[in-house]
């Protein structure tokens, strides 16, 4: 059966995710998959220039240029890499991850395309209550519904900081790269799960497949955590928080080694007892740097309950890089009280290529990735 093949990459800030895919509906095989990200310039390197002397001024004076060169040299590694992965820039589609990123559902009467275009270019700025020209926006049509006989349509706005947006511009003409499509990552996460969670309706086998629910969607990176709410699989709210879950990175490592080592298993003896240790040690170290992500959310969930009459999210999802920490399913849930899954709805998964076969384990980090492939035109 027809398979539509196309080439994604999904970006936040140094590190990219290239993958080219197989789609037809619902179904994904990942063919290709691989990763790159950029090391920033260490601390050292940068505060050495405070210990200048004056012989070294001019260097000071010149730092524009060095930061070109050093633009050029991250240009120079990301298109080696890009080449090495035979990724077609001229057919690649796009999806950007970025702080400051603000979002606004409106519901709008139905108008023709031209008008309703218009209204969002021109006229936007009555949406928002900040300097609107600080920004770029762009907006999506959610659903369509009848109310008091008249036909209205929910839109979603989303504006994106333009210096951002003239910095990731930047950095893409630097490589040869100007992309036909350009998503933002949050849009296409909302897409994938309210499509996952919906896609059992017409179903004639219901009895094992999730209704529309509320759900809550976390994306973990190492430096920002993300919060997508959906209504019955419609977009409702989003927002991020700055997050630093590389400190996570060794609890991860020991938890999956399965053990302590050799000098503290002779202190414990008892394998049991060394591993109760340890988990609780894990469990104490995630939940404690998770704690700031648990707060957001429960305000989060607060503000959904608000405008809902008290109900409260049914369930949450969470993905993306730190979405395998040990015991992180079950914090969320006994901390916020709501069920909670790594992962994706109805059991749903890609099928990665017999050659990259062991980044399935990984599946569950890429819901951007996948969001992306779902996106139509």
């Amino acid at each position: 059966m027809f398979k539509q093949k196309q080439w994604l990459a999904v970006v936040r800030g140094n590190h990219w995710v290239v993958a080219k895919v197989a789609r037809r509906k619902l179904k994904l095989d990942i063919l290709h998959l691989s990763e790159f990200r950029i090391e920033p310039e260490s601390e050292v390197e940068l505060n050495s220039q405070e210990q200048l002397g004056e012989k070294e001024l001019s260097t000071k004076e010149s730092g524009q240029e060095e930061q070109g060169l050093n633009s050029g040299k991250k240009s120079d590694s990301l298109k080696a890499w890009l080449h090495k992965n035979h990724v077609p820039l001229k057919n690649l589609r796009l999806a950007v991850s970025c702080p400051g990123v603000i979002t606004r559902m409106i519901t709008l009467p139905l108008m023709a395309y031209q008008d309703l275009n218009k209204l969002l270019t021109v006229q936007v700025e009555q949406y928002f209550t900040l300097n609107i020209s600080d920004y770029v926006v762009d907006y999506r049509v959610l659903d369509r519904f009848v109310e008091g006989g008249d036909i209205r349509q929910r839109v979603l706005l989303a504006a994106l900081p333009k210096y951002q947006w003239e910095r990731l511009w930047s950095e893409w003409e630097e490589i040869g790269f100007k992309p036909k499509v350009v998503d933002l990552a949050a849009d296409g996460l909302a897409r994938l799960y309210s499509q996952l969670t919906l896609k059992g309706k017409s179903h004639k086998n219901t009895a094992d497949l999730e209704a529309p629910l509320d759900i809550a969607i976390v994306e973990l990176s190492a430096d920002r955590a993300e919060f997508i709410l959906l209504e019955q699989g419609v977009f409702f709210l989003y927002s991020d928080l700055e997050v630093s879950l590389d400190s996570l990175d060794q609890v991860r490592v020991t938890v999956n080694s399965k053990g302590l080592g050799n000098e503290q298993s002779e202190e414990y003896g008892d394998a049991d007892l060394q591993t109760a240790k340890l988990h609780a040690w894990a469990k104490t170290e995630v939940a404690a740097t998770l704690e700031n992500v648990l707060q957001a959310l429960s305000e989060f969930f607060g503000f959904f309950a608000a405008r809902h009459f008290g109900k409260s999210i049914d369930r949450i999802y969470i993905t993306g890089d730190y979405s395998d920490l040990p015991f992180i399913q079950e914090i969320f849930q006994s901390n916020l009280e709501v069920f909670t899954q790594v992962g994706f709805p109805n059991a749903w998964r890609p099928r990665f290529s017999k050659s990259i076969s062991i980044l399935q384990k990984n599946g569950m980090k890429y819901g951007s990735l996948y969001g992306l492939a779902l996106r139509e035109g």
